[in-house]
């Protein structure tokens, strides 16, 4: 798992850096303004219904038993393949119609607050963003496979090609004025996307079924992989009109703030969104194939590995996001068409994301775990009371909280679903246990960096160094944390087994013994001898 891991992080990065290319271009040509905000409401309103229907049937119901079934050297898995594929070729073009009829009113829908230029621009960018939406959902299946082999090149791709795409649309927009152009900038892409991804699976063989005939699906088998496919996904079913209502409730409150805060949002996000695609989705990913091939005893011990370093890495990134959001917008976007009014607004949504983009990493890795041991029951409870609170906060507080609950409404989200997804693991005192812990070097840390920041890069990167270096030196001076940090990191790099003594211990209430029985671990028989 954590080579996978590590192979999605630098995939990453240059999609990342291209994609920072990408925005701050935009905010110079556009700035914040309603071009920007057709775009976003048109991707959003391509987006919320493919997700709504792949997202979780592809990484949740299909990942994860592909990967039994290729590990039991089945030919379900080639079987399971070809359904889900059939199933998802005609939903996704049922869905390209869908669009094209409907874009009008659709956009009425989920952005109520435009004005009726910026909703006819919209709907003009809807239908051309619909024609990519058979290759994106056809791409994400190619993706999951290659992954199932620990072929992490087409995920990595993704981000890189939509980036170089996105970058060429808006300079084209710019340049001729027709800003419909943008749209293309998502369906060029996933056309060529898509082109490679079915060449790139056949190339690799990850399609064979074995070497005769006998190795390939029957009608039942076919039968079978569907009914295992279905049982899979439907506790899952309530989690997409959650998580997808959450986003598009989003849009809707941004749209009532103004057509500023809808493109002000995605500036914000970006910055959050960057960390989740650099550390929680190669988690994410890594840890559905990883512990979905862990035994039950290995799980619980793979999960205290996970969060100390994860907590180490992202509570301090909270930190310097919070501390300098305003640094940070004016650094990446005040140029060109970008004004002051965009950097306030983006700053405070900034913010709001920051505040727990911690828990967001945190749970949405537990989230995966979940996923990959099957427990997509307890995902669908996680998901419901999650994003639910996050959809109460933005509809009944975004009058009072302006921009801010925006931001505010992700990190709600982002905690409850760290807080009852490590419950569902037995973790979350050992969790609590850690953050308590890490809590005085964080407030420490905020006092440092509010003092030294303010406007300009040197101010930005003192305050950020200063940050880096209190929490650094808190943890290291702190035993408990040493121990369960320092020691483990530099038995790792000897390729030696951490210390036992003396790291924190696991809990002892009667609430750690709520394991569920398909996770707990099975006591070691005593040794006759």
């Amino acid at each position: 798992m954590v080579k996978i891991f590590f192979r999605l992080v630098l995939g990453g990065l240059t999609g990342k850096v291209l994609g920072l290319v990408r925005e701050v271009l935009l905010a110079a040509l556009f700035g914040a303004g309603r071009v920007v905000a057709a775009n976003r409401v048109a991707l959003t309103a391509t987006m919320v219904p493919i997700n709504f229907f792949t997202a979780d049937a592809l990484s949740a119901g299909f990942l994860p038993l592909y990967v039994q079934y290729r590990k039991e050297g089945s030919a379900l898995a080639l079987a399971l393949y070809r359904t889900v594929r059939t199933v998802l070729a005609i939903f996704s073009f049922a869905l390209l119609v869908a669009l094209l009829i409907s874009r009008h009113t659709w956009v009425d829908l989920l952005a109520p607050g435009l004005d009726d230029g910026t909703a006819g621009i919209a709907a003009s960018m809807l239908a051309i963003a619909a024609l990519g939406v058979p290759a994106c959902v056809l791409y994400n299946l190619y993706t999951l496979v290659a992954l199932a082999h620990d072929d992490v090149r087409l995920i990595n791709l993704r981000a890189s090609a939509l980036s170089i795409g996105l970058i060429g649309a808006t300079v084209a927009a710019y340049h001729t004025g027709h800003v419909t152009l943008l749209a293309w900038g998502f369906t060029a892409p996933f056309l060529a996307l898509y082109a490679w991804g079915f060449y790139w699976v056949r190339r690799k063989g990850y399609l064979r079924a074995g070497d005769g005939p006998a190795d390939l699906p029957d009608r039942a088998g076919y039968r079978l992989a569907l009914g295992m496919f279905w049982r899979r996904l439907r506790p899952l079913l309530l989690i997409p009109v959650i998580l997808q209502g959450s986003i598009a409730v989003e849009r809707i409150v941004g749209s009532l703030l103004g057509v500023e805060v809808v493109a002000a949002t995605e500036y914000a996000r970006f910055v959050v969104d960057s960390c989740m695609a650099l550390l929680a989705a190669p988690l994410g990913l890594a840890g559905l194939a990883g512990f979905a091939k862990m035994s039950a005893g290995e799980v619980l011990g793979g999960l205290r590995r996970l969060v100390p370093p994860v907590l180490l890495v992202t509570i301090p990134l909270a930190v310097m996001l919070s501390v300098n959001s305003t640094g940070i917008v004016t650094f990446l976007y005040a140029r060109g068409q970008f004004d002051d009014s965009a950097v306030e607004t983006s700053s405070v949504l900034l913010l709001g994301f920051a505040l727990g983009i911690w828990a967001q990493v945190v749970g949405y890795t537990l989230v995966k775990v979940l996923n990959a041991r099957g427990a997509n029951l307890r995902v669908a409870i996680v998901m419901a009371v999650s994003f639910g609170a996050s959809v109460a906060v933005n509809l009944l507080l975004y009058r009072y909280w302006g921009p801010f609950t925006i931001g505010a409404a992700a990190s709600v989200c982002g905690v409850l679903t760290f807080a009852i997804a490590a419950w569902c693991l037995g973790i979350l005192r050992y969790s609590l246990v850690l953050i308590a812990l890490l809590l005085p070097g964080a407030a420490a840390a905020t006092g440092v960096g509010v003092l030294l920041s303010g406007p300009g890069v040197i101010r930005l990167a003192a305050s950020c160094t200063a940050i880096l270096a209190v929490f650094g030196l808190y943890v290291f001076v702190v035993p408990h944390l040493r121990r369960t940090f320092v020691s483990g990191l530099l038995a790792r790099l000897r390729k030696t087994p951490p210390p036992t003594e003396g790291t924190l211990r696991p809990c002892r209430h009667r609430a750690a013994n709520r394991w569920p029985s398909r996770y707990r671990p099975r006591r070691q028989a005593a040794n006759p001898a």
